[in-house]
Formats: C-alpha cells, structure tokens, sequence
C-alpha cells in the first residue's frame, strides 16, 4: 500500500488504521531518513491502541515500553488469551505492550539483547516498532517472527509518502 500525507495529523490517523491489520507479535521496521515522521506514525498507532503516556522517540533510550490501556482497534480476541507459543500465524489477541526501539546508532543484536528488546519480538501480548530496524530482517525471518516494514520518505516539509 502506498499513501500520501500532507501533514503531522495525516500520518497521526494512518498509524491509527495501520493497528486494524496487527495481531500481536509483529515486529514493524520503520525506514525513512531523519525526521520523515517514523515516530508520528508511532503515535498514531499509540493512540488506536490507548496508550496514555506521550510517544517521544527512542534515540536517547533506544527502547520505549508502554503500556496498553484500552483495545480501540481490533487487535484482540477476547475468546483466546494470548499464549507465548510463537507460530506462524498465531491468532489474534489481547496486545498489551508497545514496544518503541530505535537503532539509529546502528545497534547489534548483541546490543538488542544487552537492553532486553530481544524479549519482545513475536512475543502475541507486543507489537513491536524499530526505527532504523532495515538490519534485522534475515534475524527476524530466521525466527519465522512476523514483520511489516514501513517505509516513509520525505517529499517536502510537510507530505510524505509511506509504503507498507
């Protein structure tokens, strides 16, 4: 899929209908160049989800865990908990993390290990959002852990083009 946006509040509401496609346990790649609103399209996702903490980027931290209050969106299954048995498609169920992590300064997967990321990937109660994530896709196929990579670039000030 491949969608224009014209400002901060359009990439907000795509982030917001990208949850509708999620089951839990994704891992999403975010790749676009520095301030192409990789962290916006988390907040929109965010905020479907009722987290009530402010989404800020990772970069300083490099991992963000928040807590999800509320199932707005359809990533549940009120009929199967979610159980850590990793599958291909495991079914839908009650999310109850996002996982925010950013590997700007080109973090190993040693290093994802060292600050406990590792732990949530594929993980049916997270989802998990990578900034910088274009180095983990051959560890994560290897591990059969689902993964959706968004790509956002700049266009001009205020539109971008994202590819899902």
């Amino acid at each position: 899929m491949r969608v224009t946006t014209h400002n901060t509040a359009e990439t907000i509401e795509l982030g917001k209908r990208f949850v509708r496609g999620l089951r839990g346990g994704e891992v999403v790649l975010l790749i676009g160049d520095l301030g192409a609103g990789k962290t916006t399209f988390v907040k929109g996702v965010a905020k479907a989800l009722g987290v009530k903490r402010t989404v800020t980027s990772p970069t300083f931290v490099l991992m963000k865990v928040y807590e999800v209050k509320s199932q707005k969106s359809k990533v549940k299954s009120p009929s199967n908990p979610c159980s850590p048995a990793l599958s291909p498609a495991p079914p839908r169920c009650a999310v109850k993390n996002l996982v925010h992590i950013d590997t700007y300064r080109g973090l190993s997967i040693a290093d994802l290990e060292n600050v406990g990321a590792l732990e949530y990937f594929g993980r049916n109660d997270t989802i998990c959002f990578v900034e910088w994530g274009e180095g983990l896709e051959d560890y994560l196929r290897a591990r059969k852990i689902r993964t959706t990579v968004v790509k956002i670039k700049n266009i001009d000030s205020e539109t971008r083009e994202i590819i899902i």
